[in-house]
């Protein structure tokens, strides 16, 4: 199963990469904008949570959008937290990115059938919440 696994993975990131180049946004970048452009500001802990990152990671990943000045990072009321927005050009580059995903999104569901992909996405879902370190044995 892993072996199927990193392979789809691998060809949805190069597949979903390819389609948001002209945008300037990597499918990472693109997931992190629009999580915090949909849930609003967020600290690092929560946005890792909602984009199914390390916390540890989310600097690193954030760094080339902050030097782009598509987000910007400010501190939340509890000093050692800091919150994660998206600025007006993080917005823009965002809008303009849309379009490009749509396009792909739209092209792997007719490729699968809408109601396989429904199907894809429960079962992926259940596959995460098994692997948690949440879940109970």
């Amino acid at each position: 199963m892993l072996h199927h696994i990193s392979r789809t993975s691998r060809a949805v990131v190069s597949a979903y990469g390819e389609a948001l180049k002209p945008s300037g946004l990597t499918g990472q970048q693109f997931n992190v904008l629009m999580s915090l452009a949909q849930a609003g500001p967020l600290t690092v802990a929560r946005l890792a949570r909602l984009v199914g990152m390390d916390p540890t990671t989310v600097p690193r990943a954030l760094r080339p959008l902050r030097r782009r000045r598509l987000v910007g990072v400010r501190a939340s009321a509890d000093r050692r937290e800091r919150v994660i927005f998206v600025t007006t050009a993080g917005r823009q580059r965002l809008a303009a990115a849309v379009p490009m995903w749509d396009a792909i999104q739209r092209r792997v569901v007719r490729a699968i059938g809408s109601r396989e992909w429904r199907a894809l996405t429960a079962d992926l879902r259940a596959v995460r919440r098994a692997l948690s370190t949440d879940a109970k044995p």
